[in-house]
């Protein structure tokens, strides 16, 4: 049998999938005309070319989504896994940084905290040079007695200088 189409074109088909049924179908005695209508034939071919290649398209893009997606990945995947541990050691970094900060907030905590026994021990500090100084000056006096020397003038000794001026700084 010949094809129904052969004498519009002698070119070989360039349609996909069910072509074999297509060729069957076409060259079936009934669908042969006694007067065929060239025009007609060629639109035809063209219409069922077009929707075969539109089925082959539509069939296939599920597939070439997924390829594209892997294609994605796999670009993409090993950026995205470097940027994953670069953020690790910046969040690691951080938190160290924030567990520093934290001490060290609460070691000026505690040593505001001091200030009042570091006042008690400058307190301290002055009464204990006030008692010194006043027994440095009753030895004084007492030497000046012995001596004859009048005891308006008191003798300050060393230590009791010294410890003077570092309390009043």
């Amino acid at each position: 049998m010949e094809n129904a189409f052969s004498y519009v074109t002698n070119s070989p088909s360039s349609m996909q999938g069910g072509d074999s049924r297509y060729n069957k179908l076409t060259q079936a005695q009934m669908f042969r005309d006694a007067n065929p209508d060239l025009e007609l034939e060629v639109k035809t071919k063209k219409v069922t070319e077009r929707i075969s290649e539109s089925m082959n398209i539509i069939a296939n893009e599920p597939s070439l989504a997924f390829f594209r997606i892997q294609e994605h990945v796999r670009k993409c995947l090993p950026q995205l896994a470097e940027t994953k541990h670069e953020v690790q050691d910046i969040q690691q970094q951080v938190q160290g940084a924030c567990f520093d900060a934290e001490y060290a907030a609460n070691a000026v905590e505690s040593m505001h905290k001091s200030g009042a026994h570091f006042s008690q021990i400058s307190e301290l500090l002055r009464n204990s040079v006030f008692f010194k100084q006043q027994i440095d000056f009753e030895q004084a006096r007492s030497t000046c007695e012995a001596v004859g020397k009048p005891a308006s003038e008191p003798l300050l000794s060393g230590a009791g200088k010294e410890l003077s001026s570092v309390v009043q700084t």
